[in-house]
């Protein structure tokens, strides 16, 4: 039976409250002269100390006892579960995974965190950065592999073989895929900007300390998928566990330098062929039989032209390599933040581009987006995104 963390906590918070509100229940008060008068301080008196006898005699409960109890009930199997974010890994992915895997070595489970697929330049820069270990390559898995799936609710976007393995916990901040949460032991799944935000929450309702190693893990991946709290999915919660992270490593007058050097690490592709740069952040999707891929890339405003060209040209090589009927590029335009004292947030979105190739696919942009600008092109003043606006819009297309 699936479990949700969330759904215990919340119970908890009111116990004490509750039963406080019942002991004074049992006084009523009938005559309020003498009540404020000279037995006021018995009623007082009856009233704390029965709390007093409550609070002393109540069991006491080891923080995240309850969450501790559901994960030992699973199977966990002997051999080593595999802790894997998204094919084509971002930042919040391998991060995500790395500190899960983290976090359930420290209960006692032999979780390792994996990749399946190459990772992208802006990680392996935070990585040497902050200091921390990327997981090894391991692009499949056996038949009854326990997995543990992080940063996506797809199995497009697993590992090769997820399907048959067999996965004990989803930790999600997408809307439910066909991963789905009903089907799972344990899900923790919320809208917030970073996947490591939930982790972060995880560790603190578990009582589990976290060292400096998982701080930097985790403030990676929360300064990269909000880009340094500045993305519109951006929640609280974001920031207070980007505050404690930065705070804990002494870096909050440098968040604003790492989080542009991330940016700016993150659109450098320099030495890649076009095909290279197109599959950089790609994902794979499949709405009623329609098997498509999305790429996102970054330019600055100067070289939106070439890299239209550039994915025009390629689109049919990576169509055949990816096995899609349908292909799009959603092309990012930023430019310096004309706010030059806004250092948590030094680049900003200028309208986006989408390029697309495969029958069909142009009726299907031009819906989403507009009309065409040329052949293979849409362009909206907007600031889109894949995962609001660019996936959902074809998927209502092509349902």
């Amino acid at each position: 039976m699936k479990e949700s963390v969330r759904t215990k906590a919340f119970p908890m918070k009111f116990k004490n409250i509750h039963y406080i509100c019942k002991l004074t229940m049992l006084f009523k008060v009938k005559d309020w002269n003498t009540f404020m008068g000279k037995k006021l301080w018995i009623y007082v008196g009856i009233v704390v100390g029965c709390f007093i006898v409550f609070a002393a005699c109540r069991p006491k409960v080891e923080v995240g006892s309850e969450y501790r109890a559901i994960l030992a009930s699973h199977d966990w199997g002997e051999d080593t579960c595999y802790v894997y974010g998204h094919k084509t890994p971002d930042v919040d992915a391998v991060t995500s995974a790395l500190a899960y895997a983290k976090l359930m070595r420290s209960l006692g489970y032999n979780c390792v965190a994996k990749v399946s697929s190459p990772m992208n330049r802006e990680t392996h820069y935070i990585a040497q950065r902050l200091g921390f270990d990327l997981p090894e390559l391991k692009s499949a898995v056996p038949p009854n592999t326990r997995i543990i799936v992080t940063d996506h609710s797809e199995y497009a976007h697993s590992v090769d073989g997820a399907k048959d393995a067999i996965i004990l916990h989803k930790i999600d901040h997408h809307t439910d895929g066909d991963i789905l949460d009903d089907d799972l032991p344990f899900v923790r799944r919320e809208m917030v900007g970073s996947t490591n935000t939930i982790i972060f929450d995880f560790y603190n309702q578990l009582g589990v300390p976290i060292d400096d190693e998982a701080a930097k893990i985790m403030l990676a991946g929360i300064v990269s998928d909000t880009h340094n709290l500045s993305k519109s999915n951006t929640v609280k919660a974001d920031s207070v566990a980007w505050e404690t992270l930065a705070t804990q490593l002494g870096l909050l007058d440098q968040m604003g330098e790492i989080s542009k050097a991330m940016i700016e690490a993150s659109y450098n592709y320099e030495g890649m062929t076009d095909a290279e740069i197109f599959i950089s952040d790609y994902k794979d999707y499949e709405v009623n039989g329609h098997h498509f891929g999305i790429g996102n890339v970054t330019v600055k405003q100067a070289e939106v032209e070439d890299m239209i060209n550039r994915l025009l040209a390629v689109a049919p090589e990576v169509t055949k390599l990816k096995g899609r009927q349908m292909l799009f590029g959603l092309i990012d335009v930023m430019i310096p933040n004309p706010d030059f004292n806004n250092t948590a947030k030094p680049y900003v979105k200028q309208g986006s581009y989408l390029v697309y190739y495969g029958d069909g696919t142009q009726e299907v942009a031009e819906a989403v987006i507009g009309q065409s600008i040329r052949e293979g092109v849409t362009y909206s003043p907007k600031n889109l995104s894949r995962k609001g606006n660019i996936v959902p819009g074809i998927t209502k297309q092509l349902e």
